[in-house]
């Protein structure tokens, strides 16, 4: 067999998001058409484990990184552990899902100076938004080209700087960099080395995925060539499509809305918490199935407790990757109120896998799959008074329940998905 080695941000058993999910759906389906496949991720604690018949490279990373390597130029010491599990397992294909200070160019160009073709699949805006969700001061869509002087601008307004004062301290940062070394006051130069290292990343790829069109719009206004591009659409795990059982059906109680994802403001939490407020006469159950990171995010845990006030919100442990389906199923409908652009996200695909409609923001890849009105509702990402008149429409209209749960079809599987990666990856090796 050909070997492939992935890259995501993290592996299991830690808290995971969709690009691990995806990833590990991807490594199940390769052993038919060939491939073996193993995972390298920088960790806490180094070390190599066997999970799920997969061997895991776990390259420790340091406790803090440095301003350097946080904005572009790498962290050294997981950049050799790297260049160390490469020159033992000599994979014939490098399958990057993550780029961030660990995962970097140093990665990279460990990998193409070896002679190996790498792949790099866009899952998250993070790669080139240092805001982390492609949403331009925080509320529109952004073209998603970097340019290091207004992102200077536009990632100091995201750490809480006022819109005036962000333009401020960016032009004045070639300046002020010289007196402090306080991002603030370095902003448009650190973004700009970042900038250079992102592009540099997009550059060395043999290959680069796009889960979607406005991801793969994206790689193209950041140099990405026609060669390079392909796009292959996000994919569901056949074993969770297996696990799928009957969806609800309509009854006389309390229409059941359900919320899947982690406890992280650009899912999104807050606009339904608000949308509720709004609708405090409305006869429904919203249960929330939470991922939380270790560090909870500043606010979070006053959303928490607003929610757990209402006595209409449910709050519930995460649900495990291969039951989320079957659980779906036993609800109306799954809520995905994204605040920033996401190339998926992958709980879009379990929902139509299980039979249900998405009340979605009507945002990035969101948008792409959700069409409004024939398997769900699309309402604007952040306004909490258009998604209350969403929930209240889709609480209290049965045949428009029964009419969006006739629209949907099964999703793709990550099958297909095997099958666009495998003649990828032997392209790359002829």
């Amino acid at each position: 067999m050909k070997r492939v080695l992935h890259i995501p941000f993290t592996w299991f058993p830690a808290a995971c998001g969709g690009t691990e999910v995806y990833v590990r759906g991807l490594i199940r389906e390769l052993p038919s058409l060939g491939w073996s496949s193993q995972v390298a991720v920088p960790a806490e604690d180094g070390g190599k484990d066997v999970l799920d018949g997969v061997l895991v490279h776990r390259i420790q990373m340091p406790e803090k990184l440095t301003q350097a390597a946080l904005y572009g130029a790498g962290e050294v010491q997981t950049a050799r552990g790297f260049a160390e599990v490469l020159d033992a397992e000599k994979p014939d294909v490098v399958h990057f899902h993550a780029y961030s200070p660990a995962v970097s160019v140093l990665w990279l160009e460990a990998a193409r100076q070896r002679g190996l073709p790498c792949v790099y699949t866009y899952h998250t805006p993070t790669m080139t938004c240092m805001r982390g969700t492609l949403m331009r001061w925080g509320h529109t869509p952004c073209d998603g080209e970097m340019r290091p002087l207004r992102c200077s601008a536009c990632m100091l307004h995201g750490l809480g700087v006022g819109s005036a004062a962000s333009w401020a301290l960016t032009l004045s940062s070639p300046v002020m960099q010289h007196v402090s070394g306080r991002v603030p006051f370095r902003a448009w130069p650190l973004v700009r080395r970042r900038t250079e290292a992102a592009l540099r990343w997009l550059a060395g790829q043999s290959r680069v995925i796009g889960l979607c069109r406005w991801g793969g719009e994206v790689m193209r206004r950041n140099g990405v060539t026609a060669e390079q591009l392909r796009i292959v659409r996000h994919g569901l795990a056949v074993k969770a499509c297996e696990a799928a059982g009957s969806p609800r059906k309509d009854s006389k109680g309390s229409v059941k809305i359900g919320f899947f994802g982690r406890l992280d403001a650009v899912k999104g939490l807050h606009v339904l918490a608000a949308a509720l407020r709004h609708a405090a006469d409305l006869r429904l159950e919203l249960h929330c199935h939470l991922v939380r990171e270790k560090d909870i995010q500043a606010g979070m845990q006053d959303l928490l407790n607003m929610l757990m006030a209402d006595a209409r919100v449910r709050i519930h442990l995460p649900v495990s990757p291969d039951e989320v389906v079957q659980t779906m199923a036993g609800y109306d409908a799954v809520a995905v109120p994204s605040t920033g652009l996401e190339t998926g996200p992958l709980v879009m695909l379990e929902a139509f896998a299980a039979g249900v409609p998405v009340l979605g923001s009507d945002l990035g890849g969101i948008a792409e799959w959700v069409t409004h009105e024939e398997n769900g509702l699309l309402a604007p990402a952040g306004d909490a008074v258009a998604w209350a008149e969403t929930l209240r429409r889709f609480t209290q209209d049965s045949s428009l329940r029964e009419r969006l749960r006739a629209g949907i079809k099964p999703p793709p599987t990550m099958t297909d998905v095997a099958r666009k990666m495998d003649e990828i990856y032997r392209e790359l090796l002829c």
